[in-house]
This record gives C-alpha cells, structure tokens and sequence, in this order.
C-alpha cells in the first residue's frame, strides 16, 4: 500500500505541466528564462540573452524562488559546474549573483510567461547545488549581499 502512494507522489512530482507552471518547485529545478525578466544594469550589458537557464537554490514557504543564472561561457564572475551539462551539451558555468526578483521587482515564481520549469532529466544534484550555494555565499565579493537576499526571502510571511 505504501509502494502505491509513494510510486503516485513520484509521478506526480515528475511531469510539468505543458505550460511549465506548477506548484511545487524542487530546490536543484532548472528554469527557462529571457535575460530581460531579470534584473540587470541596462548599460553594462551589451546583449540581453533570450534564452537563460537559471537554477532554484533556495526557496520560501510562498514557493519564491531565490536562482542562480547558468551559462556556457567564459565569464567575469562565474565559475565551472563540473559534472552538468545543460541542454546544448556545452560545460555550464554558474554566476556569482543570487537573484530574487524580477525585472519589476516581483518575487521570482514558476508561472508559466517569464519563468518556465525545465524537465526533471535537467535537474542538478544536490551536490551541484551545494557547491553553487557556497560559493555565492560564502567565497565571492557579492556574498554579503547574496545572504541578505536569501535572509529576506526566508523571512517573507507565508501567503494566506
């Protein structure tokens, strides 16, 4: 009986719906986005990507996401992610910036316009995301303020 329940639990967690929304985001899920929904200096950057996956490191119980952008390329403020490879089969690298918000300053959400999930087959293990966490938390110049980004996101009040 137990098996039954469990095996339902799995296969509920492991389909997305078509329109990549969903309650539920696991902490390790990948996200599509545009550059252009998340927060960026508009005059340090040349060329907003359209297309960016980023990856869920921490969540609050109103199921705000704080994320991580990943990238293939060689950049300032990024490190290698061994062991992952996204989509396009290129070494992935992540950025040193824990983002929260939006482009307009909303919490970030898996709402099926801006922020899609990826498949389950794209996820990151738990010890890719531990390694991401403690280097944006504890070894990068941004670190402080990666914290209190995540300090603000837990402290939100759950929605009734």
């Amino acid at each position: 009986m137990g098996k039954k329940r469990s095996s339902k639990a799995a296969a509920a967690t492991s389909k997305i719906p078509e329109n990549g929304k969903s309650a539920r985001v696991p902490i390790g899920r990948t996200l599509k986005t545009q550059d252009k929904y998340l927060p960026s200096d508009r005059k340090k950057v040349q060329e907003l990507k359209d297309r960016r996956w980023v990856v869920v490191i921490d969540k609050n119980t109103n199921e705000e996401l704080a994320v991580v952008r990943l990238t293939t390329e060689k950049q300032p403020n990024s490190s290698p992610l061994p062991n992952y490879r996204h989509g396009n089969k290129k070494e992935t690298r992540f950025k040193h910036f824990v983002e929260t918000e939006d482009d307009e300053g909303n919490a970030i959400r898996v709402d099926g316009k801006k922020f899609l999930q990826n498949l389950k087959k794209y996820d990151l293990t738990p010890g890719q995301v531990g390694r991401i966490r403690e280097k944006v938390l504890n070894h990068v110049k941004q670190s402080q303020e990666n914290k209190a980004k995540i300090k603000a996101l837990k402290k939100k009040k759950p929605r009734d």
